[in-house]
């Protein structure tokens, strides 16, 4: 686990302010006495400070031949015909590539993480993960570039002002995350999938060293789909695992997770897992009758009341993680958790529909667009906002999709909506998740994020892939009875053969009464808050709408809540620059 800030100046002649070297030591971390454990490197012209709390093993730096380097995450890297590098040993063979100016160890290299690597003579390197899963910040300026793996890091900088990018802001009230490289603040960036950001001096250069539109069709005949891909995936899992002879994971009711803990018990790995899910629901319900078919040490573990920086209540896993016991003892990692994060999307293409990829190889992409924003209920409410200001963002969000389509060139126009997907929805998808790893102090193996596995993916047609139906011939390969047990299926995709039971809740089920009276106060709240800042509704909301909102909310009215979306986001980050 790693956490990394710094700055660099694009000019000999600037000076790097003390006061804001002092800023990113103390907000790189919140939790108490982490100062301690900071690791600092100063070179002639740039200044960098890492965390480092050991979850995944290994040092996470590198120093030698005038370079220094930090890494979040694990990079895996993977010579043809050999074993996935070790952490530090990746890391120690990418700082040497990026100084002699190749990219072929990013290419190789299948896992999550994000780097810098600085040069004694000032010169400095980032790079992200070929699906950009590790998020990786910067702050460029005239002088400085400021970056760092999370954002709260740049939001606390004191004395920096920071202006609002309504784009960027618009795009997160419409999907819960702006679109490209944009964030809620202009000149902030977030680092592409595949990217490396190069400083030397005055010169600034950003490259992608990936396409994932570019992934060519395999060759006809051979290893059927199926199984090649869960060869590739087995082999993900094996590489994330290193010598670990039990495991932590979650275990939902759903096929993602259960595909992940059926990998680790195949590779003879005793596995405690855990959900968070309600009580008589399908996801508690089938998650642990997966757990006793898969021979887990199986809990279902309490959510906690909602506490700032900890949605997810990852504080109840990380108190698990401490007692989780397997059959074969102790975990070895025990701030490690493997998840299913990105399997869904990236296997099971949710989300997208026959309809999508019929307009878009038909030239239509606007079309395409509009089915899916239908299908997936993303449209930009702008109520409450003023008129003109509305319809400006409106179709900002528009332009931003469409551009997205329009910078890729796959060989199958279908790859394009899948793309944008993977390439914005998956790659933000555990952004907060990094965004609070001082406070959580929890690492993920994620196999379904795989660069081989994605590569793997691409490589195959398209269509397949719609509503589960070569995901479930995919989890077929796999043994220890995985399609024995009833899961919890997506509606409209491939249904489930086996019976659930009957008094299991569903998760797509629609709000209770008690969840709309909560979404009601929470939206009571938040218009108070915001009719608080005079400066602020004067200047984006509609005075007569949001009254009539805030009446709305007081009277129960929860279901009208999305149309907050927008002033709530925009009023959040509105905050942050002032």
């Amino acid at each position: 686990m790693s956490i990394f800030a710094g700055i660099v100046a694009r000019h000999p002649a600037a000076t790097l302010p003390p006061a804001l070297i002092d800023q990113l030591r103390r907000n790189l971390s919140r939790h108490p006495g982490d100062e301690a454990r900071l690791r600092e490197i100063h070179t002639s012209r740039s200044f960098v400070v890492s965390l480092e709390l050991g979850a995944l093993g290994g040092s996470g730096a590198y120093h030698g031949d005038g370079l220094h380097a930090f890494v979040a995450g694990a990079p895996l890297l993977q010579p043809p015909g050999a074993a996935a590098l070790g952490r530090d040993a990746s890391l120690a063979q990418l700082a040497h590539e990026l100084a002699a100016g190749s990219q072929d160890g990013l290419r190789a290299s299948r896992g999550t993480y994000c780097l810098v690597v600085a040069h004694d003579d000032g010169r400095l390197h980032l790079a992200t993960d070929k699906c950009g899963v590790r998020p990786l910040y910067c702050w460029i300026q005239k002088d400085f570039v400021i970056f760092a793996t999370a954002q709260r890091i740049l939001e606390a900088l004191q004395g920096m002002p920071r202006e609002l990018d309504l784009q960027g802001v618009a795009e997160a009230a419409c999907f819960g995350f702006p679109l490209s490289d944009r964030t809620p603040y202009r000149d902030i960036v977030c680092l592409h999938a595949g990217e490396v950001l190069s400083v030397d001096g005055a010169d600034l250069q950003r490259r992608r060293y990936w396409r994932w539109d570019q992934i060519a069709a395999r060759p006809a005949g051979g290893e059927p789909g199926p199984q090649r891909l869960y060869r590739i995936f087995r082999e993900a899992v094996r590489a994330r695992l290193g010598g670990d002879h039990a495991a932590a994971a979650f275990l939902s009711g759903g096929l993602d997770s259960r595909a992940i803990v059926a990998a680790l018990r195949d590779e003879e790995v005793a596995v405690a897992t855990s959900n968070f899910a309600p009580a008589q629901s399908q996801d508690q319900g089938l998650g642990a009758m997966a757990a006793e078919r898969l021979g887990t040490t199986h809990s279902r573990l309490e959510m906690r009341p909602f506490v700032e920086g900890d949605p997810y209540s990852k504080a109840s896993v990380l108190e698990w993680l401490g007692k989780a016991q397997t059959t074969a003892g102790p975990l070895p990692r025990p701030q490690v958790i493997w998840s299913g994060d990105g399997g869904s999307v990236c296997m099971g293409a949710v989300y997208l529909t026959e309809a999508m990829y019929a307009a878009v190889r038909a030239g239509r992409p606007d079309q395409a667009l509009g089915i899916f924003r239908d299908f997936n209920h993303c449209h930009l409410s702008v109520r409450l906002m003023k008129p003109e200001l509305g319809r400006q963002l409106q179709q900002q969000v528009e332009q931003g999709m469409r551009a997205e389509l329009d910078a890729l060139t796959p060989r199958d126009p279908a790859h394009k909506m899948f793309l944008f997907l993977v390439l914005n929805d998956q790659r933000r998808h555990l952004f907060h998740h990094f965004e609070t790893l001082d406070t959580t102090r929890i690492e993920f193996e994620l196999p379904f994020f795989d660069g081989e596995l994605l590569e793997g993916v691409l490589s195959e047609p398209a269509d397949p892939f719609l509503r589960h139906v070569f995901y479930m011939d995919w989890l077929a390969c796999f043994g220890g009875g995985v399609l024995e047990v009833p899961w919890q299926a997506y509606p409209g995709h491939v249904p489930c053969p086996l019976p659930v039971p009957t008094e299991m809740s569903y998760q797509w089920d629609e709000f209770g009464p008690e969840q709309l009276r909560q979404h009601a106060r929470r939206g009571a709240d938040s218009l108070r808050s915001m009719l608080k800042a005079p400066e602020f509704a004067g200047k984006y909301l509609s005075r007569f709408t949001t009254y009539a909102f805030l009446l709305a909310m007081r009277l129960g009215k929860g279901r009208l809540s999305f149309h907050l979306r927008l002033p709530n986001s925009l009023h959040r980050y509105w905050v942050r620059t002032q």
